[in-house]
């Protein structure tokens, strides 16, 4: 009959972690954390402002829409405010039988005021 001797075990391989090793992983991981958290601030400021140009834009094409279907003779130039946008156009007749129409909207975003200028020639 033979005996087998099984090596010893140190007690190194036994111990684990040690509180250092600890320490720097939960120090990466929060490094981790708070990066994934300044990220998603800003995207979440991208999309808010974003968001904003996109309704400011569609109340200016509403804006040239609606002088488009107006006579030439009743055009004219003026200010409103709609969806909380305040707009302002101006129209300014040229010699071709033809409106050149600005239209500018102001909003809010990321709580400071906004100004979009957009232009476009409209036929008479």
């Amino acid at each position: 009959m033979t005996l087998l001797a099984c090596a010893p075990v140190s007690p190194r391989s036994e111990r684990g972690f040690t509180l250092a090793e600890l320490l720097v992983a939960v120090v990466i991981f929060s490094i981790g954390l708070l990066a994934l958290a300044g990220t998603a601030s800003v995207i979440m400021t991208t999309l808010t402002s974003t968001q904003s140009r996109t309704i400011a834009a569609g109340v200016a094409e509403s804006r040239f829409e609606r002088i488009r279907t107006t006579t030439c003779a009743s055009r004219a130039s003026g200010s409103a405010t709609t969806r909380g946008i305040a707009e302002t156009w101006t129209l300014s007749h040229l010699p071709r039988a033809e409106d050149d129409v600005t239209v500018s909207v102001t909003f809010l975003t990321n709580h400071r005021p906004r100004t979009e200028m957009f232009q476009s020639i409209l036929p008479c």
